[in-house]
């Protein structure tokens, strides 16, 4: 029987197992993987610690809930799932309820046959797909929503892209980056900065700190073509924060023409600010650039980010760090102002921006004056102070659903005209927002629309910090800086490769959920470097 044979037998079980099975679990103890396996899967883990069956196992549950390496090693870890699912827990390590990540990550990397691996993407696409069509009760990630009636597009989007266009592409996106950093050592220094940028990208792509991401890079290349970790740590703490903004600058730089002949970025754009937290957990001798957050037990490094969202390619284009003042440090307070205007100023020498979305951490006349002076249309949610409150109450006792008030902001940097719109929520309350567009009440509703994209920036620091960024101690500033720089080029590495595998599909870009993971870009980027390296 043909493996695309066997992937539909399973895969009409599969349906049938859908409107039964209690759990994820139980549903995959159902599938019959042994029948996805070629000959060479069987020969290459027959010297392996874990059979076949629970490791495939455990790979199916990963595409249907859409897990991270690191969220499938959690979840197998708890409730038995590992080994209900068919793993010997005499063979785990000490204190281990699952095999490893590494373990798992190199069954996928390594030991299956990329037919099997097509296999296992087409089928958990198509089975996801069908679980929401018919309402199961399963905990699966969302389907992809590939257009039904473009079967070449379905194909690509369930995995069907050849090793060589993945391959290729992810060389194109990598190479944004790597040599982006220049850390102005001699040209006969015995490592290239490249190099530094290839372990640093093991470490982000594992979460891991510079002895494990040592320990993998040697596992790949050999001892000789890998820095020391303390080699690397002694490079990359080269780097001034000037240095590693000359460094992202270039990288944006070369992202762009990247895809500058796609057209996808279609001046001018909308961008999302915000601020992200990088969890700093030592309570003695607190360094003055680690702030308070809103937990009282909390303490951490803060980083505020500019992006592209709406029909744009999300990117992030603008970083800065952000210091504020606490009880241990002598800081001056945080001037939101100045650091929208930093970043829309960086972001405007790379793209036109139109308009300019964020959050009400960001409610004040002087950033409102600071947007209107750079030239951009801004939204944000109006923090409801006692007049938007009055306004609130009086259109209640008018029965309005939508008002619009004009009102002036004037600081001494300036002065305009702007709107407060006030639209009903979905709890049928209302809320406030601040433009300075011109906005009629019967466009109230549509404009404020808008602000739905700014949510994108939500899952981009997740992605960021759950996928890309390298763990770290350290309490050098401008170390933690490149960490978290590098962290955002290698998400942008992920959209961009994306983009360039939608491309080969269809020149215009609707669909804006990857067609690969980040943690299948970890494999591939993985790949890639070994092939480089030999």
């Amino acid at each position: 029987m043909s493996a695309a044979n066997e992937s539909e037998r399973v895969l009409d079980d599969g349906l049938t197992w859908l409107e039964t099975a209690p759990t994820l679990v139980d549903f995959i103890r159902e599938l019959n993987v042994h029948l996805f396996f070629q000959d060479e899967d069987d020969e290459r883990f027959e010297i392996l610690a874990y059979d076949a069956v629970p490791t495939v196992r455990a790979l199916f549950c990963r595409e249907f809930a859409g897990l991270s390496w690191h969220g499938l090693y959690e979840w197998l870890s708890t409730e038995d799932r590992a080994v209900r699912l068919g793993f010997d827990p005499a063979k785990f390590g000490p204190y281990n309820t699952a095999p490893t990540r590494q373990t798992l990550t190199t069954a996928w990397n390594v030991h299956l046959s990329d037919e099997t691996k097509r296999s296992i993407l087409s089928v958990s696409e198509r089975l996801v797909a069908a679980a929401y069509e018919n309402e199961t009760t399963l905990d699966l990630r969302l389907p992809r929503h590939v257009d039904e009636t473009d079967s070449d597009l379905r194909e690509r989007h369930v995995g069907e892209f050849t090793t060589e266009q993945i391959r290729k592409h992810v060389r194109h996106a990598r190479e944004t980056v790597f040599g982006a950093f220049d850390s102005g050592r001699a040209g006969n220094a015995v490592y290239p900065d490249s190099r530094f940028d290839e372990l640093q990208a093991l470490m982000a792509l594992g979460g891991s700190g510079t002895p494990q991401g040592q320990s993998r890079m040697e596992n790949f290349f050999g001892e000789d073509y890998t820095p020391h970790g303390d080699t690397h740590l002694r490079t990359v703490k080269q780097y001034t924060p000037a240095m590693i903004q000359a460094g992202f600058d270039r990288s944006i730089d070369n992202l762009l023409d990247a895809v500058n002949h796609l057209q996808i970025l279609q001046p001018p754009v909308t961008v999302t600010i915000d601020i992200t937290t990088w969890p700093y957990h030592a309570e003695d001798d607190i360094p003055a650039e680690v702030s308070g957050t809103k937990r009282a037990d909390e303490t951490a490094y803060k980083f505020a980010t500019l992006s592209l969202v709406g029909k744009s390619m999300p990117i992030v284009l603008a970083y800065a760090p952000v210091i504020e003042s606490s009880e241990w440090d002598d800081n001056p307070p945080h001037r939101y102002h100045r650091t929208v205007r930093r970043l829309v100023q960086r972001a405007q020498e790379f793209v036109t921006i139109d308009l300019v979305l964020a959050d009400r951490g960001f409610d004040s006349m002087k950033v409102y004056q600071t947007l209107d002076n750079l030239g951009v249309r801004y939204l944000l949610p109006k923090i409801e102070r006692s007049p938007e409150l009055e306004c609130i109450d009086r259109m209640d006792q008018d029965g309005e659903d939508v008002a619009v008030e004009q009102v002036n902001v004037a600081v001494e940097t300036g002065s305009h005209e702007c709107r407060i719109l006030y639209v009903p929520r979905r709890d049928d309350e209302t809320q406030a927002f601040i433009t300075n567009e011109s906005i009629d009440p019967e466009d109230a509703e549509a404009w404020v629309d808008h602000y739905a994209y700014r949510w994108c920036i939500e899952n981009e620091y997740r992605s960021i910090k759950q996928e890309f960024l390298a763990r770290t101690s350290s309490k050098d500033h401008a170390l933690r800086i490149y960490y978290f720089v590098f962290g955002i080029l290698m998400y942008n590495v992920w959209r961009l490769t994306d983009v360039l595998l939608k491309a080969t599909v269809s020149r215009e870009i609707t669909d804006y959920t990857p067609v690969i993971t980040a943690g299948e870009l970890a494999d591939w980027i993985a790949i890639h470097l070994q092939l480089d390296a030999g």
